[in-house]
């Protein structure tokens, strides 16, 4: 592509669709310029808000629009794949919001057609792109907290079951693996790649979807990762990294952090020219006073300073806009120039998450 701008449509009107819309104004490289819905009125509406140049009352036109050069899919996850066909088969490339479809088949044919027509196909899962991810692949690059071994995450919601809703409906690809368990999963598969055992506990109550589960995914040399998500209870939602040397914990949002931590072990075995002096002994002794203490909990950078509690240091990263900005501009910069230092994700991960979440739900026989 020899142009430095990159024309967006957008096919689907919902919150997803606005979300993006908003990110993309804000990028540098990315131009949203079209709608497409089967409503026209809502195409219409969509259009006025953003300030468009195209307006589509029909998926097939703006597929075949040609200013168009990439296509974001927002439409109900069990309209993935129709969608992203549609698409494709119309020479577009395709970033499709997350969950990338509902089963691993309707992921193959996606891939296999991409590949087969020399198109751009991604899975929507921005939270490889925010700075507090980028900060984690360095800490783990740089050796930081030794070699990996295992990885711990929740991500949960509260919500009041209703079967009449998109989230609780099988067949509109519902439940709490595609909607929030694809988040720690991907997490997973960056730390450890494809997973050789998974094993995992799902409760359905009176649905036919995965409203909570709970999956343990083995990796070769003891590695695991132990995951939990669900559509109806709200868990702590962050992440920890446990290393060799240290751990860092990805605060909650998990698929969106501001904050990490990094935790370092103190060295066992030290020798006796390392072991605290005195002094340094009466020192802990007042460290430990109860007014020390809460100055350290209600004034957390001064206590630190007193404590000189050095073991624990966390870093933020503010996020401007509502964060997916920096996936928009990650892609419309790939279609661009296709660095070779992308951060895009391979279809060879959206395979592996696709037949992770396969794998886990066949112990429900939910597919």
């Amino acid at each position: 592509m020899s142009k430095k701008i990159v024309n967006w449509g957008i096919i689907g009107t919902g919150k997803a669709a606005h979300n993006f819309a908003k990110a993309l104004a804000i990028t540098k490289h990315g131009k949203l310029i079209a709608i497409g819905s089967r409503d026209k009125e809502k195409a219409k509406n969509f259009a006025q808000e953003f300030d468009l140049f195209l307006n589509f009352s029909s998926y097939s036109q703006l597929a075949n629009s040609s200013e168009v050069d990439i296509v974001y899919i927002a439409t109900p996850n069990s309209c993935h794949k129709e969608n992203a066909l549609l698409c494709l088969n119309s020479g577009k490339n395709v970033l499709i919001e997350k969950p990338f479809t509902t089963n691993v088949q309707d992921t193959k044919t996606l891939i296999d057609l991409a590949i087969k027509n020399n198109l751009f196909l991604m899975e929507a899962i921005w939270t490889r792109f925010i700075p507090a991810f980028n900060k984690i692949e360095q800490l783990i690059n740089s050796g930081e907290i030794g070699e990996i071994k295992a990885f711990q995450a929740t991500l949960g919601q509260s919500s009041i079951i209703n079967q009449d809703s998109n989230l609780f409906n099988n067949s509109i690809g519902g439940g709490s693996l595609l909607d929030l368990g694809v988040y720690p999963i991907f997490w997973s598969q960056f730390l450890f790649g494809p997973p050789t055992r998974v094993q995992s506990n799902l409760y359905s109550g009176n649905t036919d979807v995965d409203i909570t589960s709970s999956i343990l995914l083995n990796y070769d040399q003891g590695r695991q990762a132990n995951i939990s998500s669900s559509i109806v209870t709200r868990f702590a939602n962050n992440g920890v990294i446990y290393g060799t040397k240290g751990a860092i914990e990805i605060h909650q949002p998990l698929y969106c952090p501001t904050a990490v931590s990094i935790i370092k072990y103190k060295e066992a075995g030290a020798s006796e020219k390392n072991k605290k002096s005195f002094l340094s002994k009466i020192l802990d002794k007042v460290k430990s006073f109860p007014i020390l203490q809460n100055l350290y909990v209600n004034y957390p950078l001064l206590g630190q300073y007193i404590l000189k509690n050095r073991r624990k240091t966390t870093i933020y990263f503010p996020i401007k806009g509502n964060g997916l900005q920096y996936m928009a501009e990650e892609v419309s910069n790939y279609l661009i120039n296709q660095p070779i230092d992308s951060k895009i994700i391979p279809l060879t991960v959206t395979m592996s998450i696709s037949e992770t979440i396969h794998k886990a739900k066949s112990e429900l026989g939910i597919n």
